[in-house]
């Protein structure tokens, strides 16, 4: 299952659907075919647009500060930082974006919670990495939290397994503090209130910049392709877990 929910959202993808009327215009020579492959591209690799859609991810969540968020049973921190390099005994550990790890480590030096709870995410392509809870918990006893106050899930594999797994280490109806990003927060914050938890949301790992509108703008780029993509991928997991839940 974890595949397909993968394989999908390529399909209907920018890159996808480009990449299947190619095909079709190849084969049957149709010149309008092509040409809407061509639009396709033009649209979702403008920046503007992009930016655009990757806004209504964000919205309505805005950086906030730590002083404002009331105390509660736990902080979760969902996974998605951690990643392996090298090979044999040069393997590590290094960060794509380390802002929920932080954000989760303020939290707790500020009091928010007793307890600190990382998720495993365990996919099927990395079996053999070490699971990214077990990695946290230990950057986070090194920067001074005590040991006794972390919990580490169960291995995950998507957000919903997060949403569950949760469940084995604090009751329902618990209040927590789910950190994550937040063009994610709003499908992560549906899923755990199904579980029954309190949500005290605390977005973090903005990617919209708070910058004036410049000729770049209009540009094609391949990150604009990928706001484009997340935006599309984003909204099928909304949807998805909204039709059956």
């Amino acid at each position: 299952m974890i595949y397909l929910h993968k394989i999908l959202p390529f399909v209907v993808s920018p890159l996808g659907l480009i990449f299947l009327l190619l095909i079709v215009s190849f084969f049957f020579r149709q010149r309008l075919v092509f040409l809407i492959s061509l639009l396709i591209l033009l649209i979702s690799s403008n920046s503007y647009v992009g930016n655009y859609l990757f806004s209504t991810l964000e919205h309505p969540y805005k950086p906030l500060s730590i002083n404002s968020i009331n105390k509660s049973d736990a902080i979760i921190v969902l996974s998605g930082m951690i990643h392996q390099v090298g090979t044999g005994k040069n393997i590590k550990y290094e960060w794509s974006d380390p802002d929920r790890f932080f954000a989760g480590i303020k939290l707790m030096k500020k009091n928010k919670s007793e307890l600190l709870i990382f998720t495993a995410a365990q996919l099927p392509w990395t079996k053999g990495w070490r699971s990214e809870g077990y990695i946290l918990k230990d950057n986070a006893v090194d920067l001074g939290i005590e040991k006794n106050k972390i919990l580490v899930s169960a291995e995950v594999k998507n957000t919903y397994e997060e949403s569950i797994r949760i469940l084995e280490l604090i009751p329902r109806g618990s209040s927590i503090i789910l950190v994550t990003s937040a063009f994610h927060m709003e499908r992560s914050k549906f899923l755990f209130e199904k579980q029954g938890f309190t949500v005290n949301p605390f977005p973090v790992d903005f990617k919209i910049l708070n910058i004036n509108l410049t000729i770049l703008d209009f540009i094609p780029s391949l990150d604009a392709m990928s706001k484009t993509s997340a935006f599309i991928r984003e909204n099928i997991g909304r949807l998805y877990y909204k039709i059956i839940l």
